[in-house]
């Protein structure tokens, strides 16, 4: 059996539409009890106030074993939805 040593994930804000790629080093998927850390997620949540049960989804898009595996798996998953470059995401 191989642990999980983090994933990647993608939050959906319910009140404006937008998302977030990101990764979490943790054993286990936290769902809606961490929706992310990325500056421009959390202006969004500064102006549109935060309830993470009803104002956001988190979409676990992959497990990973490794550091390594985290960062390409996160790196893949951004390109793969073009979020750098999308006016959907954050």
């Amino acid at each position: 059996m191989v642990c999980m040593y983090g994933y990647v994930y993608l939050t959906r804000n319910k009140i404006n539409g937008k998302m977030y790629i990101g990764q979490k080093k943790a054993d286990k998927f936290l769902g809606n009890d961490y929706i992310g850390s990325g500056q421009y997620l959390w202006n969004s949540i500064r102006y549109h106030g935060y309830n993470p049960q009803t104002d956001f989804d988190v979409i676990l898009l992959e497990e990973c074993e490794s550091l390594e595996m985290l960062n390409e798996r996160e790196r893949y998953w951004i390109s793969y939805y073009n979020a750098s470059h999308s006016e959907n995401f954050y």
